[in-house]
């Protein structure tokens, strides 16, 4: 009887080791060399109509243009066109992007920034978005929690063809609701969406409400858009050649960079205050797949929106720390009355100590010395073939 069941624990245990090599290890060792062994003489190029990338060399890479940002992500530039819309211009670009001094990774942009520039409109005024594609494979825009007409959603194949390279679209629609909202490249197809944003390929729409009085009143604002990357060695980003969708093996990345507005701490821009001011923050989850509960130092605040809608009075909470989900906007209200230099920062903390934190800092408030840079991530990353995926990477964050 014993002899039986020690058969039978064996073969439970065979069994489950034959399953996890060849369904789980072979798989991804396969995928990971893929990944990181470079293809000499390759390019960044693509099948438009799927999507699908050839990984590109850090040689490759560092033929491509420097794009960095110092301050604030600047808001984009507009003019008034003779029939009276508000007229953007976007244009969607491949570029290294410096996300700390020094430190770069292979990037997708809109009008050569990570994010894109920040859309701002009124309330029911119309506006005309005008959008070139200098990619090398097909795009779109899709204008995340705005109320346009169908037609102008920005979903290939759905709803409009895709933008082809070296092509342009005009979106055209009436800015409404008003709200913290955002826009994002919805891929060649509905399998590259997650592969174009993981580029880069986003940005803030802030539409203020027609009626001032019916937001709360604030001194300053500031816009954090979050997101998160998989930065490999010579700046490589794993995104471009992702598979992506549900049940594929590597749908999700590995990120290991995390980043506010495009930088990572302590590269971050402070939100800078004075005391007595009141202090609108508007975060904005650009990311495909990380939560990020969002957490400040040594103040409350209250939560007056969720995904741009504003929440009742009765109904708004007081926090310190609040989660926003891919996709999701969350603006806050934070009263500045405890001066002092002060963490905000991911409480998902190995997001935080990749990069995802930056200051509350008052004015005249310094910190007590300056923070150490955060590890290169891509310097963690080891040669194919010398990866032995049976025991764990270096625990750097």
């Amino acid at each position: 009887m014993n002899d039986l069941i020690w058969r039978f624990r064996f073969n439970i245990l065979l069994t489950i080791f034959l399953v996890t090599t060849f369904v789980y290890y072979l798989p991804m060792r396969f995928l990971y060399l893929n990944l990181v062994t470079p293809h000499h003489g390759a390019t960044a190029t693509s099948n438009n109509s799927m999507g699908s990338m050839m990984m590109p060399t850090a040689s490759d890479i560092a033929k491509l243009p420097l794009k960095t940002r110092t301050g604030e992500i600047s808001d984009a530039p507009f003019i008034i066109s003779p029939d009276g819309v508000k007229e953007f211009r976007l244009t969607a670009q491949e570029f290294r992007w410096e996300y700390q001094p020094g430190k770069f990774i292979h990037a997708w942009g809109y009008n050569g920034m990570v994010p894109g520039p920040t859309i701002r409109a009124t309330e029911g005024e119309k506006v005309r978005v005008i959008v070139k594609n200098e990619l090398n494979v097909d795009t779109s825009v899709h204008w995340h929690g705005v109320d346009v007409p169908w037609q102008q959603d920005g979903v290939p194949y759905l709803t409009q063809a895709p933008i082809k390279p070296g092509q342009e679209f005009t979106y055209e629609f009436n800015a409404l609701p008003s709200g913290t909202r955002f826009y994002h490249s919805h891929g060649a197809d509905h399998t590259t969406a997650a592969q174009q944003m993981d580029m880069g390929l986003s940005g803030a729409f802030i539409i203020a409400p027609k009626d001032k009085e019916d937001f709360p009143a604030f001194d300053k604002e500031y816009t954090l858009v979050l997101d998160e990357w998989n930065v490999l060695a010579g700046g490589i980003n794993s995104a471009i050649g992702h598979v992506h969708g549900a049940g594929t093996m590597g749908a999700v990345p590995d990120y290991n960079l995390f980043t506010i507005n495009g930088h990572a701490f302590p590269a971050t821009e402070p939100v800078m205050v004075k005391k007595g001011e009141k202090i609108l923050i508007r975060f904005i989850n650009a990311g495909t797949a990380a939560y990020h509960p969002m957490h400040m130092h040594g103040h409350n605040f209250t939560v007056v929106a969720k995904d741009g809608n504003l929440i009742p009075k009765v109904a708004r909470e007081t926090r310190n720390t609040i989660t926003i989900q891919p996709g999701e906007t969350v603006d806050i209200l934070v009263d500045a009355n405890n001066p002092g230099p002060w963490m905000l920062h991911c409480h998902h903390v190995h997001h935080a100590t990749a990069g995802m934190t930056t200051l509350f800092q008052y004015e005249g408030y310094e910190p007590l010395m300056p923070e150490p840079p955060m590890p290169d991530m891509s310097a963690m990353m080891m040669p194919a073939g010398q990866m032995d995926m049976t025991e764990s990477m270096p625990h750097t964050h």
